[in-house]
């Protein structure tokens, strides 16, 4: 058997081998994706509900209000505590999308870099 052959055929098994574990790795990162978005979306209903809840206590403030006055005070704070509710929550989505890109690259990232490697020691030899 000549040395080509050799090589040819630890470069077929080298390529099968780094399709199974790519494989395996692109499935683990569809796992830790699909449950960072299933967290996301339980983020984002609590996130609604929670305001609602606030929105319903809002109106019932604001219709007790005795004067116009009081409520312009009470729609201005109102604002401000929707405001600052929206940006909690979308700093919280925001971290959570991060996490999500972060962690389900990494399976195949580490996959990509191992073969990397691994082709560089081959062409090296």
């Amino acid at each position: 058997m000549s040395k080509s052959t050799t090589q040819f055929d630890k470069i077929m098994k080298d390529s099968q081998s780094f399709g199974t574990q790519y494989s395996d790795a692109y499935t683990k990162s569809g796992e830790i994706f699909k449950k960072g978005m299933e967290d996301m979306v339980s983020t984002m209903v609590s996130l609604t509900k929670d305001s609602a809840a606030k929105r319903s206590e809002f109106v019932k403030q604001v219709m007790s209000s005795k004067t116009p006055n009081e409520f312009a005070e009470m729609q201005s704070k109102i604002a401000k505590e929707s405001f600052d509710d929206f940006m909690k929550g979308a700093n919280k989505i925001s971290e959570i999308g991060v996490k999500i890109l972060t962690e389900s690259s990494e399976p195949v990232s580490k996959e990509v870099q191992k073969s990397m490697q691994k082709a560089k020691k081959s062409m090296a030899a």
